[in-house]
Parts: structure tokens; sequence; C-alpha cells
């Protein structure tokens, strides 16, 4: 007999151990665990629509980053637009067997828009690192430079080499290639960079996000 009543202590203590157990499952981790999970979804929606906003396309979550959706078009995303201008002299001496026909020489300035940014190929994305926001694009670039308008500076014509059409044509060629590079060292790209880091700062409401650079 006693040691029936010891076995049924010893049933109510497994009993009551598991209802405690059970209890605490259900009262405690479940509820932190879709705590979690809602936390999780709530912030990968959360770059999802940050990296939306700012690269103005279809995005998706890939393993718990967001990207961008690839499509058959390169997009662009042009973050920096400056007035630029810049200055080419072209001049040539010309002469026909040992007759000198003169030296020709034309300088002429010119002014161009030129625009800064990111040409959003796949792979551009935005996930958590350690509780960090880590964004993923490609390097900036100089987008495009577009002639606003010119001035010639000087033109002046050998008695039998005259500037000609092509010759202007062709310094503004030259300019437009010039201004490129120009812009390219002008730390134009390096306030792209910053720009784009500080939109992701503002729309995420951070105080800092890294921006990697994708490995073509």
């Amino acid at each position: 007999m006693p040691h029936r009543v010891e076995m049924w202590k010893t049933i109510r203590r497994l009993v009551t151990v598991v209802a405690v157990i059970a209890g605490a499952y259900f009262l405690v981790v479940m509820p932190i665990t879709r705590a979690v999970s809602g936390t999780k979804a709530s912030l990968q929606r959360n770059l999802e629509t940050v990296l939306g906003a700012v690269t103005n396309q279809d995005t998706r979550i890939v393993e718990g980053r967001a990207e961008i959706v690839e499509t058959t078009e390169i997009s662009e995303l042009s973050l920096l637009e400056m007035r630029m201008s810049a200055t080419r002299t072209i001049e040539r001496s010309e002469k026909f067997a040992v007759l000198p026909l003169g030296t020709k020489k034309l300088i002429v300035r010119g002014h161009y828009q030129v625009k800064g940014g990111y040409r959003l190929t796949p792979g551009v994305s935005l996930r958590m690192d350690r509780g960090r926001p880590v964004a993923a694009f490609p390097k900036p670039e100089i987008l495009s430079v577009e002639l606003v308008d010119f001035d010639v500076l000087s033109e002046e014509s050998g008695w039998l080499n005259k500037v000609q059409p092509a010759d202007r044509a062709q310094i503004l060629r030259e300019l437009r290639e010039q201004m490129r590079e120009e812009a390219r060292h002008s730390g134009m790209l390096e306030t792209v960079e910053s720009t784009l880091r500080t939109r992701l700062r503002d729309l995420m409401g951070v105080d800092d996000v890294s921006v990697e650079q994708q490995i073509p």
C-alpha cells in the first residue's frame, strides 16, 4: 500500500511538471516566437519598401534580403545632377609637299549637364547584418554628359588651312569625353555614394548604413 501511495505521488509530480512546462510553452515561448517571427517579417517588408522607394524598382525578398527584380533592361538611378564646363583647344598646321598651308586654331568652351548615379544591375539589395543595414550596389558612375551650350572662344584659320565644320564637331566630341573624365575626378562620384547612404539612412530611421560594392 505505501508503495502505491508513493507511486501516485510521483505520477502527480510528473503531471504537475508537464502542466507547468506546457503552460510555459503556450503562455511564454509561443508568444515570444510569434513576436520574433512577426518582427522578422516586418523588418523584411521594411527592407523591401525602402529599397523600392530608393530605386523606384520592383523588389522582392530572397533569403532574408530585399533585392530588385531582374528585368531585361538595366535601369538607372540618378542621384546627382551638376552643371559643369570645360574648355578645349585644337591647333593644327598643314602643308602641301613642302609648301606651308598655315595653322588653324580653335578654342571652345562647352557647358554640360552631368548626371551621376548607379546602373541598377541584378544583385542590388538591402539586408540586415548583425543589426546594421547593408546595401549592395554597383560602383557609382557618370550616367550621362549632355551638351547644353558652347562658346567659341577663338577661331583662327591658316591662309589655306581653314577651320571646317568637321573641326567643330570633333572638338565637341573631345570636349564631351574630357568633361566625363573631369567629372569622375571632381569628387562627384563620392557625393553620389554619400547621397545614397543618406537616403537609405533617412528612410530606415537609423544612424548609419553600410554600402558595399558589388563584384561584377
